[in-house]
């Protein structure tokens, strides 16, 4: 079976792994701890933004062609760094919006268009989280 579609409790919380990163010497080494989480899709459609569709994110971003965030759980602050597989070509995007349905470990990536956040469906994956200290 594959087991990237087996959901975990809601509120999990669990990380899976954590790694550092360096780029050059004198660089600090970022840490990416890995969450499994369930990861939706939403566009700026009144469908899935309903009296929220005006084209502003929670934090007050100003949504543009191209843009790639998230929307996630408070406990994810606005601004977390996160790269979620298949998405913004693997590299990283930020949080930058709230949803009422979003709970715990739980995204809401953002699409241009609704058939493809109904395309993207409901998938669990491994998201990366940028941890700061």
């Amino acid at each position: 079976p594959d087991v990237s579609m087996i959901p975990l409790p809601a509120e999990s919380n669990v990380p899976v792994e954590t790694e550092s990163v360096s780029t050059l010497e004198s660089e600090p080494r970022e840490k990416w701890q890995t969450v499994r989480m369930k990861v939706t899709a939403y566009c700026p459609c009144p469908i899935c933004c309903g009296k929220f569709a005006d084209g502003i994110t929670a934090n007050g971003h100003n949504i543009e062609p191209g843009d790639c965030f998230a929307a996630a759980d408070r406990s994810y602050p606005f601004g977390t760094e996160l790269v979620v597989p298949g998405y913004n070509g693997d590299c990283p995007i930020k949080v930058l919006d709230r949803g009422g349905a979003i709970k715990g470990d739980k995204l809401d990536i953002f699409l241009p268009a609704h058939q493809q956040a109904l395309q993207w469906g409901v998938q669990y994956l491994d998201v990366k989280v940028k941890i700061t200290d």
